[in-house]
């Protein structure tokens, strides 16, 4: 495990956040009816990298100090990097499905974690707009367009 202020934790989160705008540019891309499937994997390249660094950097591969704010958010967002990895390996129209539903997990969490955590505060900034872009893109897609 290694302190706040190095470079391999900056790295993780900055993973972190272009893990995340990248999450965001696939709802665009997906509720708009296309599947860019080379920044597909690039975008699930960056969180499996940032979730790696994580595990090794921030717990140090133990269990305990990754459970440390309680096992229902650990599941949640281990659920949504499963979904994130395994909507490179469906079909399409299940892809989009896993990807929406991680995005809104991960949002929820993204935006909590930015007010709550002083390592990822400046993070707020980008992680409101890209929720609210991505969560309106949802809601759009399937509220919206579907009354039609």
């Amino acid at each position: 495990m290694v302190g706040e202020g190095t470079a391999a934790i900056f790295i993780t989160f900055l993973l972190a956040i272009i893990g995340y705008v990248g999450l965001t540019a696939l709802v665009v891309f997906t509720v708009r009816g296309r599947h860019p499937i080379v920044l597909w994997r690039i975008v699930v390249l960056i969180i499996f990298i940032h979730v790696l660094m994580v595990w090794f950097h921030r717990y140090g591969w133990n269990f305990d100090l990754a459970v440390r704010n309680g096992y229902v958010g650990f599941v949640i967002f281990h659920t949504a990097f499963v979904f994130i990895l395994t909507s490179t390996f469906v079909s399409r129209n299940w892809a989009h499905r896993l990807v929406h539903i991680s995005f809104l997990i991960v949002t929820v969490g993204a935006i909590g974690a930015s007010f709550r955590y002083e390592v990822v505060s400046l993070y707020r900034y980008i992680v409101i707009p890209c929720g609210l872009i991505g969560t309106i893109g949802l809601f759009k897609f399937y509220v919206l367009d579907r009354k039609k």
